[in-house]
């Protein structure tokens, strides 16, 4: 299991958690008459609005990484093709 896999299931879990305790609570704050409870219950569920906002931020943050990645290495494969070619005894194309 990559580090990003585990990084979505740890998001999945949290954020089923937050939702379906926040739900709880506005259910039972609804039977039980206490507006404090289902305040409680609002306030969860934003918790797992939000952090499925921050998780989709991470993600395009690590996609920005991985082509940042991507691009140093294929300059990396240019300039050991250029030092080859170096190597070989070719003059250097001015």
């Amino acid at each position: 299991m990559t580090l990003r896999e585990r990084g979505r299931a740890t998001f999945l879990v949290a954020f089923v958690v937050l939702l379906v305790d926040g739900a709880a609570a506005i259910w039972l704050g609804q039977v039980s008459g206490h507006g404090l409870v289902v305040g409680v219950g609002v306030v969860l569920v934003a918790a797992a609005l939000g952090l499925a906002i921050l998780h989709r931020r991470w993600q395009e943050a690590l996609d920005e990484v991985d082509a940042a990645q991507r691009a140093m290495r294929r300059e990396l494969e240019a300039l050991r093709r250029a030092v080859a070619e170096g190597r070989t005894g070719r003059p250097p194309q001015r």
